[in-house]
């Protein structure tokens, strides 16, 4: 983990003035993060949270709040930031660089992890796939927590991120699973956290825009492609007919997880 001290900040990233603009959304979304964290023990005192930044908005968001939460409430947790650099991103040093700008500009202590998804077991060039990507990522990102002892692992996942997640596993593998905003690995080595759980996705992009964040640096060749951009734009349209469509979804997919997991979803409980 390189340890850094605040230089030139981004332009626009971190506030100074608790009466700016930029300040009170912030402090507006951390009624939601703190929702997240109080109703689930997401962050306690003395916590190592390790936050993984891949550069876009939903991850930027979630460092831009971890720091002012830490800032503006009395729960002391020390924060860290990674970036796992991808042989697939075809802006890999320009996402690499900004990411150690942004991370400069907080104050935060970074590291930056390498993985290969366009080469398989055997050396040879392959076509990578999303599946493939993401247990890449969490494999970096589970050894680096195991092996610099990080007790929580901080992922920018949000609300539409859930609901999307829900009805994939609905549709397509016949259960209610979905993404948790708390859950234990490695025997309770690490906790993956979310805090960002009850945001939605057009709040960290207003966030994102606010900040100044330049997210068109970290963008996968497939991220306009697949199944997660069609149920997204499935949940879109569904939230139009229905208010409280993200509501329902967890609330039907916390009470499967109640009924059928070891321990339910509750504030203390190792999940």
């Amino acid at each position: 983990m390189t340890e850094t001290k605040p230089t030139s900040p981004v332009e626009d990233s971190r506030p100074r003035s608790k009466h700016s603009p930029l300040v009170r959304l912030s402090l507006n979304l951390l009624r939601k993060v703190n929702r997240a964290v109080n109703e689930f023990g997401l962050i306690a005192e003395g916590d190592r949270v390790l936050a993984a930044v891949s550069g876009g908005k939903d991850s930027l968001s979630l460092l831009h709040l971890l720091t002012m939460q830490e800032r503006f409430f009395p729960t002391k947790f020390e924060i860290g930031a990674i970036h796992v650099v991808s042989d697939y991103n075809t802006h890999t040093a320009e996402t690499k660089d900004y990411c150690a700008e942004i991370f400069r500009s907080y104050g935060v202590p970074f590291d930056f992890t390498d993985i290969t998804v366009t080469v398989d077991e055997q050396g040879n060039e392959c076509a990578p796939s999303c599946f493939l990507c993401a247990w890449k990522r969490r494999e970096a990102l589970f050894r680096y927590c195991v092996e610099h002892g990080f007790n929580r692992l901080a992922f920018g996942h949000h609300f539409d991120d859930v609901a999307e997640t829900t009805l994939m596993n609905l549709a397509f593998h016949g259960t209610l699973e979905t993404m948790l905003p708390r859950r234990a690995f490695f025997d309770g080595k690490f906790d993956v956290i979310r805090p960002l759980f009850f945001l939605r996705e057009r709040e960290t992009a207003r966030l994102a825009k606010m900040a100044g964040f330049r997210t068109e640096v970290c963008s996968c060749p497939n991220a306009d492609t697949g199944m997660r951009l069609y149920m997204k734009d499935l949940v879109r349209g569904l939230a139009r007919e229905s208010k409280f469509l993200h509501f329902n979804i967890w609330r039907a997919a916390k009470e499967w997880h109640d009924a059928f997991a070891d321990r339910p979803l509750h504030k203390g409980e190792v999940l």
